[in-house]
């Protein structure tokens, strides 16, 4: 008998994205699929969606609960999957229609813990696919996972992946972070020391869109990935993976950069400051001693935690074009606030 493979859904809000997305599980060429739409709330027609396809294929399973987060949602489906692997899908993405087949055989063929693969970055619901005939497999390193240079989003996220469900159950997602969260949860499993794989081909397919939470404008919802790696680096203390350590580090102080430009013009503007303030200064001794970051970053870090001003001095001295993008990001949130 084939394994099953549970597909974690967590929908909020998208009446717009559920059927795509639902459809392109549904017709995958591998059959043996639990497919769970965790509903955190939804208000609008996203229920309905899902239910219609539930009427007409068992495989689609419907739940709800009261909104709580993404992280709340992807936890339900960790708890009540009964696959021998499992799979997480954003509710606005889709899959290439042999993905799961490639996942199982792969997995299953190693027997790593999890298998990775590719993904495309769209603004179309409907690309066009070619089969997948010839491609290789590979062990891939922590090191490798994280090299956004080779690998975009591979180490931070969930999605385009398979794991044994006995490895996928050791972490859980944090409640209340709703930006990184996904990278909290791959980043405490792989402290773990698990095996991981990739196939090189193209298989999850990541819808851009404009009022999600990645490219909407600035709220602290969106500072929530600086949380989340400060979390990690509490967590990671008395780790012996250096790599990881020194990596969530370096990350937790370049979220605050971005998340301070970012925040720049907006109602949060305060906040974020006050929130980087307090978080930059409890590691920045652990960053100033981070030898694999360059001695200018290292000062540009500090002058910011003490003085935004001469920060945004400095930065738009090395790079003149920043005075501009201060100007016009503060323009642009107080035009979204309006």
């Amino acid at each position: 008998m084939s394994a099953l493979v549970s597909i974690i859904i967590p929908v909020y809000n998208l009446e717009n994205y559920i059927e795509n997305c639902l459809n392109s599980i549904v017709n995958q060429t591998y059959r043996e699929l639990e497919i769970l739409c965790i509903d955190d709330g939804s208000t609008d027609k996203s229920a309905g969606i899902i239910k219609r396809f539930a009427a007409s294929d068992s495989r689609v399973k419907y739940f709800y609960h009261d909104n709580a987060g993404v992280s709340v949602a992807r936890n339900h489906g960790l708890e009540i999957a009964s696959g021998d692997y499992i799979m997480f899908v954003d509710g606005d993405d889709y899959l290439h229609y042999q993905a799961v087949e490639l996942f199982v055989r792969e997995i299953e063929k190693s027997d790593c813990d999890f298998v990775c693969a590719h993904e495309v970055y769209t603004s179309n619901t409907d690309e066009k696919m070619q089969p997948v005939s010839e491609y290789k497999t590979r062990e891939i390193t922590v090191e490798e996972l994280f090299d956004n240079r080779k690998n975009r989003s591979m180490g931070k996220s969930v999605w385009g992946k398979i794991f044994k469900t006995e490895i996928a159950r050791r972490s859980r997602f944090p409640v209340g972070i709703s930006n990184g969260e996904d990278a909290y949860y791959i980043i405490t499993l792989l402290d773990k020391g698990i095996a991981v794989r990739c196939i090189d081909a193209e298989l999850y397919y990541y819808l851009n869109r404009q009022n999600s939470t990645v490219t909407s404008r600035f709220t602290m919802k969106r500072f929530t990935m600086t949380y989340s790696f400060d979390m990690l680096c509490e967590r990671l203390k008395n780790s012996s993976n250096s790599f990881l350590k020194k990596y969530c580090l370096q990350y937790l102080f370049q979220s605050i950069f971005y998340n301070r430009t970012q925040a720049i013009g907006t109602e949060c503007e305060k906040e974020v400051l006050s929130e980087s303030k307090r978080i930059g200064k409890k590691w920045i001794k652990d960053f100033q001693r981070n030898k694999d970051v360059s001695l200018i970053i290292k000062i540009m870090f500090t002058v910011f935690f003490y003085s935004r001003p001469v920060y945004e001095l400095v930065r738009a001295i090395q790079d003149p074009t920043m005075f501009d993008f201060y100007k016009s990001r503060k323009k642009e949130n107080i035009r979204n606030e309006a």
